[in-house]
């Protein structure tokens, strides 16, 4: 009977599903305006039949309708799912594994302490005792009970000293430690702290290694363009350095990846709208008939029909002369239909924690032509404008300019393209050996006197 009730069990072992764990490497990160898709890595060892793969090490902080999950040839993915990953998010974050040590040594400490504690006290008790003790059974001199009086009285200040001194560090090491486990507690609820997982069942032919891909965007990132720009002289090139304020908390450090910036944004709404026809009415004039005539009818047929016209521009690809830096060696600009990509090989560490990360990943050199401008009714500086055509070939970004003239900081701009027709100006300070005055040319102004009115005229 026994032997019968294995034979019946050992299929639906066989058939149960075995759970796997793997850790997906973080490889590649392309960061929008207002997002990011995040591109993990790995291997996992696959039996024959169907399993369940747990992967870890991703952002707690996915948009589900993105995850996309490809796989090594001869296995098939039955589903994927999304899941909150508590139990390693204090692992991987480097913050809750600090408060956690922290605690564990103030928790430590704080014992010590109670325990020093805890004896002076009960050598008090104990000096309480032999004090009530001492004498009872047989007399006791003088000088022995002079000795004893001192003895106890020393012995007893110094043991409730010890006890207040004790009682003060613990009370600082209660307050530490009640800060720290606060901390923690802070950063365990924080949402964007939080690590996820995805669980697939996957089903493979035979026993294998499988290589996997995942990718997935997250909202939680983001990328500012500023600028700085640099001319030696008004004699020498401009020069444009492109910087990237990279901001992220997706609960997921990206350590040593390959960094994208992308000027489109994955949540716009992608929906294209729908032109409805328009439809207009005619008016028929009534003919009027009087007697002995008839108005002419009108036989001319009229209609109005609605032209919708599609421009297409063509932008013109100019190359950009000039001397190349070393950060233009490690970046590669790539222009698609719905943005521009500028591909960055160096790979960098970006923390989640929520603070601008500053990447200068591209510069230009690039001719400009200077002149003055003034407008002596608002101000009597002079300014310095730099003058640049063809900026559209730089795909700028609205963001802050620092402005550095022959080697000074002058002052801060901002470009916005959406503003910019033809030319792009930027104001490089003001020329203080310049020096503007109004002086009244002539005076137009006269008085009439017409009859017994007073006129008086005056031209500005």
């Amino acid at each position: 009977m026994k032997q019968i009730l294995i034979a019946l069990l050992l299929p639906l072992t066989a058939l149960g599903q075995q759970q796997i764990k793997s850790k997906a490497g973080l490889e590649s990160v392309t960061v929008y305006n207002n997002g990011a898709q995040l591109v993990h890595k790995g291997i996992v060892s696959l039996p024959a039949g169907t399993s369940e793969v747990v992967i870890n090490n991703i952002s707690g902080r996915v948009n589900e309708n993105s995850i996309q999950v490809s796989v090594s040839p001869g296995v098939t993915i039955l589903a994927v799912q999304f899941n909150k990953d508590f139990l390693n998010t204090d692992a991987a974050n480097p913050e809750i594994k600090k408060l956690t040590d922290s605690i564990k040594i103030a928790t430590a400490e704080l014992t010590k302490t109670r325990n020093a504690k805890t004896i002076e006290e009960q050598t008090l008790v104990l000096l309480d005792e032999n004090r009530k003790s001492g004498g009872t059974s047989s007399g006791t001199n003088v000088a022995e009970l002079i000795k004893l009086a001192d003895y106890y009285r020393t012995k007893n200040a110094e043991v409730r000293n010890a006890i207040a001194s004790l009682t003060l560090i613990e009370d600082k090491q209660n307050q530490r430690l009640n800060a720290l486990q606060q901390q923690l507690t802070e950063w365990r609820n924080n949402p964007n702290q939080q690590l996820g997982q995805l669980v697939l069942q996957l089903m493979a032919k035979e026993n294998m290694e499988s290589s996997y891909q995942l990718s997935y965007v997250t909202p939680n990132a983001n990328w500012q363009a500023s600028y700085d720009i640099k001319a030696i002289s008004t004699a020498n090139p401009l020069a444009i350095v492109y910087k990237a304020a990279i901001t992220q908390n997706t609960g997921l450090d990206w350590k040593k990846v390959k960094l994208s910036l992308s000027t489109g944004n994955p949540n716009y709404n992608i929906t294209a709208p729908t032109l409805n026809p328009w439809f207009v009415s005619t008016y028929q004039p009534q003919q009027i008939r009087i007697r002995g005539m008839a108005s002419p009818s009108i036989n001319e047929d009229k209609s109005l029909s609605e032209v919708v016209v599609v421009g297409y521009a063509k932008a013109k690809k100019e190359a950009i002369t000039g001397s190349v830096s070393t950060v233009n060696n490690y970046t590669s600009v790539n222009e698609s239909q719905l943005g521009v990509t500028f591909d960055i090989s160096i790979p960098y560490d970006v923390n989640s924690d929520n603070k601008p990360h500053t990447v200068a990943f591209k510069e230009y050199e690039v001719p400009a032509t200077y002149k003055y401008y003034a407008a002596p009714k608002l101000s009597t500086d002079a300014y310095l404008l730099a003058e640049v055509i063809n900026w559209e070939n730089f795909n700028l970004q609205p963001g802050n300019a620092n402005i550095i003239f022959e080697g000074t900081y002058t002052g801060k701009s901002y470009i916005n393209p959406a503003n910019i027709q033809d030319t792009l100006s930027l104001s490089m300070g003001k020329d203080k050996k310049i020096i503007i005055t109004k002086e009244k040319q002539q005076d137009f102004s006269s008085t009439k006197f017409i009859g017994t009115n007073k006129k008086q005229f005056s031209l500005i």
